[in-house]
């Protein structure tokens, strides 16, 4: 079974699965602490340290497959959502380099990707356009990621985004997002990402860094979610929906969902709940939102 790591700011998420027509069958899970400072804008800062920690971790999973997977969560990745001409297939991606490389004044060691979320009409310049989301990493950092495999003696299949695992979770299960406005927000342990959805279509993303999780911190963090979960919803209103966010769904850090849902359910009265197992995923046992983003970079789109 092929292996899914999903690399976060202080953790790695594991899962070893197969996946057949759509359906990913689970066999194991582990989370694995790492320190904050193994990840910056330059990829893994740490490779050595990294490398035998989670040989160690594979070993006990008792892991032999080749075949992985990696979904980037950290600061290795830079995300923006751009609007661009539709053109055709091969002057697509050098339009969209060009464009990030301007936006973001990126240096010319980044290699960029995207994806087409929708087809949308340009009143402005009266053309179809494409909006996309395109991501950026220093070719250091996806080099940093490649050398780590090559360690563990695994077979790089393909790296991924978390924004885009999302979004194939969510084209699995359309009734997530099927209503007017709908938050998704990703509650890590050390950041929150909230995906603002209308009408069944993502809209935008947006990221904050939390500070890392402790129990003694723990009301601070819930404080610092539902401030931002708040934010998001008054933004909503800017979009010219009148009627406001309708769902507010959570996943991530799984000790601290059922709090934040109180707390959003009592001081900001929307709907709260959490992500339920999708019917794609078969797994024995307890199923954990924390791996999501894991389970998504599985599927291809």
């Amino acid at each position: 079974m092929p292996l899914s790591m999903e690399f976060k700011n202080g953790f790695v998420n594991l899962v070893e699965a197969k996946v057949k027509k759509g359906v990913v069958s689970v066999k194991n899970t582990h989370t694995v602490a790492i320190s904050d400072e193994w990840f910056d804008s330059s990829g893994i800062t740490n490779v050595s340290d990294l490398h035998l920690l989670l040989k160690q971790e594979l070993e006990l999973m008792q892991f032999k497959e080749k075949e992985c997977y990696l979904c980037i969560n950290n600061t290795s990745i830079i995300y923006r959502e751009l609007l661009v001409p539709q053109l055709d297939a091969k002057k697509l991606p050098l339009l969209i380099r060009s464009e990030m490389m301007d936006v973001l004044n990126l240096t010319p060691d980044y290699i960029m990707d995207y994806v087409i979320i929708e087809e949308i009409f340009n009143e402005e310049t009266n053309e179809d356009n494409y909006r996309v989301l395109a991501v950026a990493m220093q070719q250091s950092a996806i080099e940093s990621f490649i050398e780590l495999c090559k360690l563990l003696k695994l077979k790089l299949v393909s790296i991924d985004s978390a924004t885009n695992s999302v979004l194939k979770i969510v084209s699995l299960n359309p009734e997530i997002v099927s209503k007017e406005q709908v938050i998704l927000a990703d509650v890590g342990s050390g950041h929150l990402r909230l995906y603002l959805f209308e009408q069944g279509k993502y809209v935008l993303s947006r990221n904050t860094r939390l500070i890392s999780y402790s129990d003694s911190r723990r009301e601070e963090i819930i404080g610092v979610v539902e401030d931002n979960i708040n934010k998001m919803i008054q933004f909503s209103y800017t979009r010219g929906l009148k009627s406001g966010i309708k769902q507010i769904v959570l996943f991530g850090n799984d000790e601290l969902l059922h709090e934040v849902k109180d707390r959003v359910l009592e001081g900001l009265i929307v709907p709260c709940e959490i992500f339920e197992k999708p019917e794609f995923i078969e797994i024995e046992g307890e199923f954990q939102t924390r791996y999501l983003n894991a389970y998504g970079t599985l599927l291809r789109k």
